[in-house]
């Protein structure tokens, strides 16, 4: 993520949302499941999921590798709590994707979906999982792009100048990131998906139930102006197409490998 973040306040908000987090995470579950299915065929022995959130695919990372010692990792306790109480049999570790709190070449598996955009820097990120990934071991990874929610930002932005919106870092970046790394690149590419939604309520909803609401610390303070936020839903109608309004994700995927 571009600029800088607190990340007492991610895992706060994130801590509050993980009892309705499934409920509103309808494009994060399809993301998710597109991820799944990146991950390698080979027999994996120990796989952690990096930011778990509330354990939605620990079981599905199980059902591809059943004799796997599987892991959940999250900044967020609430979110843990919430995956231990529905997915017992799996372990569970607070988990800073910057800082890992895992050995050396501890993992066959580390597979991350849309978790690691909360971090200030990827190349971090990606330097962390290659030190916990044994010899031959895989990163599986989605990662959201700048471009993220961009007809949310342009609306905000013909109201006032506060950052509304979540900065996220250019995809080029990223890319560069992966390409300094120690990792052999197997598959990488950056694709835009769009949820669409019946009105601005069921999109800023999707959003806040979700925990990902604005979180950098030039976002307004304070209760925003009904005056304010009826310009922003004018201005967020200009977007609307026949499908509806657009939230709109740039996604980069990534398989990697460490020699």
């Amino acid at each position: 993520m571009s600029g800088h973040i607190e990340k007492n306040a991610i895992a706060s908000s994130f801590s509050k949302a993980a009892d309705q987090y499934d409920e509103y995470a309808r494009i994060q579950h399809v993301l998710a499941h597109e991820l799944l299915k990146l991950c390698p065929k080979q027999d994996k022995k120990s796989v952690l999921d990096l930011g778990c959130g509330t354990g939605y695919c620990l079981p599905e990372l199980q059902k591809n590798y059943p004799q796997a010692n599987i892991t959940g990792g999250d900044l967020a306790p609430g979110m843990l709590q919430h995956a231990k109480s529905h997915y017992p049999q799996f372990n569970y570790e607070i988990s800073d994707a910057e800082n890992l709190p895992f050995e050396n070449e501890q993992f066959d598996l580390i597979f991350s979906s849309l978790a690691v955009q909360w971090c200030e820097d990827f190349s971090r990120v990606l330097s962390e999982a290659w030190r916990c990934l044994k010899p031959g071991g895989h990163l599986v990874l989605s990662n959201l792009a700048e471009g993220t929610l961009k007809e949310l930002k342009q609306a905000w932005y013909e109201v006032d100048l506060h950052q509304h919106v979540n900065e996220f870092t250019l995809g080029e970046e990223l890319l560069k990131n992966i390409s300094d790394s120690d990792f052999v690149k197997s598959e990488v590419q950056i694709n835009t998906h769009i949820d669409y939604h019946p009105n601005v309520r069921s999109l800023t909803d999707s959003l806040k139930r979700i925990g990902a609401h604005n979180i950098t610390q030039g976002r307004a303070k304070g209760l925003t102006s009904p005056g304010v936020i009826k310009q922003f839903k004018l201005a967020m109608e200009k977007h609307r197409s026949e499908q509806g309004l657009p939230a709109r994700y740039a996604v980069l995927t990534c398989v990697l490998q460490k020699n």
